[in-house]
């Protein structure tokens, strides 16, 4: 495999850092831009910069030459900002036209942008989904992912550079710096105590060695066929799921889960075109995904 250079925005995010070691270790020179100037370790360079300012990202882009962006900054989930939903959509819609067009206007032969699920909505279907099915996103995070996606719908075939959106599920794991029901129940499961959360169904999800390995395989593709594709784990998990396996991990009870409103509905997505095109094979399920955030938040205490 040739080493390529590439650029990648949220390189100090909870993703990023996972993108970041997998591809300096595979030989590739990587240029980290964040707001933080925390953890680049191995890049080349490391910008601490945001990206409202489109010439300072031309700039940025003419002089390192990246073959490939993966866009994985900005706001990164509906609990982040969520006061705040025009500037979440300030930054995450504004930023990623902005990044577009310095990619564009430096010859950028790859563009990866890290979606979310949260671009379709709440939903429940008996059968996975397809990437066909209709943006309904009701958050302002979800709304600014669908956004930037139609950017790159109203791109996708009409310019030289390859586009791809990647619509992660929930993705967990040792390193999070915001808190899912995955966190929640790991840390209630180490308390011993009973937890109360508000009502959601059976999710996909997907353990952050797995969303970061099909990051770099979608950005290493050749033949990809499609503008978007599901990234998860192909399973459905509910809150009873996730006690059950912190408890398998510490050898207790599970503890006990209630919940309270109506529960946010979100069904299985169907992985097959990203396992077609470039090969997305996921080996963490729930159970193993929750030994290891388990173990690791223990190893804290």
């Amino acid at each position: 495999m040739t080493p390529k250079r590439f650029l990648l925005t949220g390189a100090s995010g909870f993703l990023g850092q996972a993108v970041l070691g997998r591809l300096v270790a595979a030989g590739h020179e990587v240029v980290g831009l964040d707001i933080r100037s925390a953890t680049s370790a191995g890049a080349m360079a490391h910008i601490v910069d945001d990206l409202s300012d489109a010439d300072r990202l031309r700039t940025l882009v003419e002089r390192y030459r990246p073959a490939c962006i993966i866009h994985a900054g900005g706001v990164s989930g509906p609990m982040v900002m969520a006061d705040q939903p025009l500037e979440t959509l300030s930054i995450n819609v504004g930023g990623t036209l902005n990044l577009l067009r310095a990619a564009i206007a430096g010859g950028v032969a790859t563009f990866i942008h890290c979606s979310s699920i949260s671009a379709i909505g709440s939903y429940y279907e008996e059968v996975p989904i397809g990437d066909d099915q209709p943006l309904r996103p009701d958050t302002p995070y979800g709304c600014s992912k669908a956004a930037c996606e139609m950017l790159l719908r109203a791109l996708y075939g009409r310019i030289a550079m390859d586009l791809c959106a990647l619509r992660f599920s929930a993705v967990y794991g040792p390193g999070r710096a915001t808190s899912l029901l995955t966190d929640s129940i790991a840390d209630a499961g180490l308390a011993g105590t009973a937890l109360d959360v508000a009502a959601v169904s059976d999710w996909p999800y997907v353990f952050i060695d797995d969303a970061a390995d099909a990051t770099i395989a979608a950005a290493l593709a050749t033949s990809r066929r499609q503008l978007t594709y599901f990234i998860s784990y192909p399973e459905q998990v509910s809150a009873q799921d996730l006690a059950r396996a912190v408890a398998a991990t510490l050898g207790t009870s599970p503890i006990a889960v209630s919940m309270t409103g109506v529960p946010v509905r979100r069904g299985p997505v169907d992985i097959g075109p990203a396992v077609r095109d470039f090969g997305f094979a996921p080996r963490i399920d729930h159970r193993e995904g929750m030994r290891r955030l388990v173990e690791a938040r223990r190893s804290r205490q």
